[in-house]
């Protein structure tokens, strides 16, 4: 079965260290840039079900702004014992014109 990517937006409009929600497909992610690295994310923290827009990152994790849950955003397992529940993640590409792209 052949994976569909939808675009999102130019790489070059997420600065380092910074995230984006999007809506795609119903679905609620959000897209991460961790050191020039792009990650997907669901935009809903495990632990008590808040948006992790705005979240800090810092060395491809993601603390949520409510209560500082850690998420690896490379394979969306959390940090520390608030939630033992990991983040569902996607994958993206970078097209060869600087376009982001996600399979959902």
């Amino acid at each position: 079965m052949t994976k569909q990517y939808y675009p999102l937006f130019a790489a070059s409009e997420l600065p380092e260290n910074s995230n984006k929600a999007v809506t795609i497909a119903g679905k609620n992610l959000l897209i991460c840039n961790a050191n020039g690295q792009f990650y997907v994310i669901e935009n809903m923290c495990t632990h008590q079900r808040a948006e992790l827009t705005g979240g800090r990152i810092r060395n491809c994790f993601i603390s949520c702004p409510l209560h500082g849950v850690r998420f690896d955003l490379r394979d969306g397992k959390p940090k520390g014992e608030l939630t033992k529940v990991p983040l569902t993640t996607y994958e993206i590409r970078v097209t060869s014109d600087g376009l982001l792209e996600v399979s959902v």
